[in-house]
């Protein structure tokens, strides 16, 4: 009978210690995540602003490059302008969209596929998107903004912008490929890390916390 009642006391210890754990892993994994969430608000609200000043944009250009179809220039710089801000509002979308299709209540596996997801999504529109095509924007925004009066007084200026925004993009490239040797693999997470944005690295963070506590 004592050894029963022994080997009852340690199920019984053995239960307790599961249910004391799983509570533990709950407890964390709830407090991770409740700091996730938060820390990706600033990221929303950025694309916000963004998607903000991309329709300030739209409302800006169109009625200046609509009004001169007859004249290229202008009407050219005009829709590349409006494409930038339609690029702005598209990013802008996606990244909040990714955001909120977040599955707090899912495995944490699910939830790092996702912010895989969202880091990629962030990453490649902020390069491509809203990034790059800033090594040409002044040109056609000169062009808009004077109403095509530049390319008529003074369109070197405009060629000088454009050259600089050739330079720029190259170096750029040139840049990028240096970094991304095997033997600076160090610089390339670095550089990576940087257009990532701090708020998916730190949820991503949180996430890698969750696991390494689940396994434990």
């Amino acid at each position: 009978m004592e050894l029963d009642e022994m080997k009852l006391a340690w199920k019984t210890l053995d239960r307790r210690l599961e249910q004391q754990h799983a509570l533990n892993v709950q407890i964390f994994r709830d407090t991770r995540l409740d700091r996730l969430r938060r820390g990706l608000r600033p990221l929303v609200w950025g694309q916000a602003i963004q998607m903000l000043i991309g329709v300030a944009g739209l409302f800006v250009f169109a009625p200046i490059w609509t009004s001169h179809l007859h004249e290229p220039a202008v009407l050219l710089a005009g829709i590349v302008m409006h494409l930038y801000c339609l690029g702005l509002i598209i990013v802008g979308a996606l990244v909040q969209a990714n955001v909120a299709q977040i599955d707090y209540a899912a495995p944490v596996l699910v939830i790092q596929r996702q912010l895989l997801k969202l880091r990629r999504i962030y990453a490649v529109g902020g390069a491509l998107v809203v990034g790059l095509p800033w090594w040409f924007l002044t040109a056609p925004l000169l062009v808009v903004l004077s109403r095509g009066v530049i390319m008529q007084n003074a369109p070197w200026v405009i060629w000088i912008q454009l050259a600089i925004g050739v330079a720029g993009l190259l170096a750029t490239w040139w840049f990028y490929r240096w970094s991304h040797r095997p033997e600076r693999a160090a610089l390339a997470r670095k550089l990576d890390d940087s257009t990532t944005g701090g708020s998916i690295r730190r949820a991503q963070a949180a996430t890698n916390d969750i696991a390494r506590f689940e396994q434990e």
